[in-house]
C-alpha cells in the first residue's frame, strides 16, 4: 500500500472566492451610498451659502438707501425676478433679460420697530431644496434722521 503525502499546493476554493466577492460588493455598495449622501449634502450646503450671500447683499443695499426711500416703506416687497440682484442661472451675469432661477428674494419693513423712528428690515431668500421649500432670513435696523 502506498502512502500519500499531503499536497503542497495551496489555493482558494470556489466558495472562498464567492464569499470574498460578496464581502467586497457590500463594501462597494456602502461607499456608493456614502457618495450619494455626500453629493446631496454638498448641494444643500451650496444652496444655503448662496442664499446667505444673496440675503446679506440685499440687506446691505437696503440699509444704504435713504430712510424715506420707496423700498423702505412699511410692508412686504418682492422685486421682479429680473431685478432681484441675483445670478439665478449661475453664469456670472446678474439680472440679465429672461433670467430665472431657484432663489427668490423678498423683504419686509416694519416702521417704529424696535423703537420710534427706526425701521426693522427683514430680508428673506427662499428656494426649493430636494422637493422641500427652504428659506433664510436676515434682519437689520435702520434709524431715521
Amino acid at each position: 500500500m502506498k502512502h500519500r503525502k499531503p499536497s503542497t499546493e495551496c489555493g482558494f476554493t470556489l466558495i472562498e472566492v464567492m464569499i470574498a466577492i460578496a464581502i467586497f460588493s457590500i463594501g462597494i455598495l456602502a461607499v456608493w451610498a456614502l457618495q450619494v449622501t455626500s453629493t446631496k449634502s454638498n448641494t444643500s450646503s451650496r444652496n444655503l451659502s448662496m442664499a446667505s450671500v444673496c440675503a446679506s447683499d440685499q440687506l446691505e443695499r437696503l440699509v444704504k438707501l435713504p430712510y424715506s426711500h420707496a423700498n423702505l416703506t412699511a410692508g412686504t416687497h418682492t422685486p421682479a425676478q429680473t431685478s432681484d440682484g441675483i445670478d439665478n442661472n449661475f453664469n456670472g451675469l446678474v439680472d440679465e433679460p429672461g433670467e430665472s432661477g431657484p432663489l427668490r428674494v423678498s423683504w419686509a419693513v416694519v416702521d417704529n420697530t424696535p423703537i420710534t423712528n427706526t425701521k426693522a428690515i427683514t430680508v428673506t431668500v427662499a428656494w426649493n431644496n430636494q422637493l422641500r421649500q427652504r428659506s433664510l432670513s436676515m434682519v437689520s435696523y435702520k434709524a431715521g434722521s
